[in-house]
């Protein structure tokens, strides 16, 4: 006989989460471009959903930066400048070189672990120009999750929520001014340095290898944007 107290819960997932996942994927990956007015009946009439969960969605993704809510006016996936770019990838190199130095702190093994990872799954992508669009969102989920878990080495919860909104901004804004297959590959380059650091337990070389990155990463998106502006830094 099945008794109450042995039900468990169902675990169905939270609507509002799905619908900012799938928002967040079609800004990501460019289906939905930069000034772009949403049009929420429609989205609510292509999901199935309510305008609740749709509201708590787009509440979550203006936090992250990814739209901007103007009331009486619409909601718009967000526009970057070069100035906000810059600024944007400031606070990721100042953020991750803090974070950076409790790297090898033995409470970090198991971040350690996932963060090598991280790099090895991502040095696998790309091997066939004809086909590295099909994997570039796949590869900077990959990326953002990363940085996150670089970050997450200084058991800093406010640094993180600081570096997640700062991240993601610079992770839109590259994504939509057409990055190309020679930035893919410059950037699993830097990445390997990371990781032979990391491999190396070398603190310094680790801090001037993200360092670096970041830079150069910076540098890409803003060379990109200007391309997109019709060259206007």
């Amino acid at each position: 006989m099945l008794h109450a107290n042995s039900l468990t819960p169902i675990q169905l997932p939270n609507v509002a989460t799905v619908v900012y996942e799938q928002l967040r994927r079609q800004i990501l990956g460019g289906a939905l471009r930069p000034g772009q007015q949403l049009n929420i009946r429609q989205i609510e009439a292509q999901l199935g959903v309510s305008r609740t969960p749709l509201k708590l969605a787009l509440e979550r993704l203006q936090v992250e930066g990814l739209v901007s809510i103007h009331p009486r006016k619409g909601t718009f996936v967000t526009i970057f400048s070069p100035h906000d770019l810059r600024e944007c990838f400031e606070v990721r190199i100042a953020l991750e070189a803090q974070a950076l130095r409790s790297a090898f702190d033995v409470q970090n093994r198991a971040l350690l672990a996932e963060l090598t990872d991280l790099f090895a799954r991502m040095d696998s992508y790309f091997r066939n120009e004809a086909t590295w669009l099909d994997e570039l969102v796949e590869f900077m989920d990959c990326d953002r999750v990363a940085h996150v878990r670089m970050i997450e080495m200084s058991g800093n919860a406010r640094m993180k929520e600081i570096y997640e909104h700062a991240n993601v901004q610079g992770y839109i804004a590259v994504f939509g001014m057409r990055f190309s297959y020679s930035d893919t590959l410059q950037t699993q380059a830097e990445h390997r340095a990371i990781a032979a650091a990391l491999h190396a337990h070398d603190r310094d070389a680790l801090l001037v290898s993200a360092r670096t990155h970041l830079e150069r990463a910076g540098l890409r998106a803003v060379q990109r944007l200007s391309q997109h502006n019709g060259g206007e830094l």
